[in-house]
């Protein structure tokens, strides 16, 4: 059965098996770079928040006392 595999078509179909292999790759580094993505832009926001309410709280604006 493995022979029948053998030849000119074993080539094609190593080359087929990489290249889906390649796209799988890249398909799950961009999931990880999109993923990476948003986990800075939530850190990001949350400094923002973290920023704002340090400079109300300054002002006078909120009681931060306990």
């Amino acid at each position: 059965m493995i022979d029948s595999v053998g030849g000119a078509g074993g080539g094609g179909l190593l080359a087929a098996v990489m290249k889906e292999a390649t796209a799988a790759q890249n398909v799950e580094f961009a999931l990880i770079k999109k993923s990476q993505d948003i986990e800075k832009a939530n850190g990001e926001s949350a400094l923002k928040l973290i920023a704002s309410a340090t400079a109300a709280a300054s002002s006078g604006g909120i009681d931060i006392h306990v």
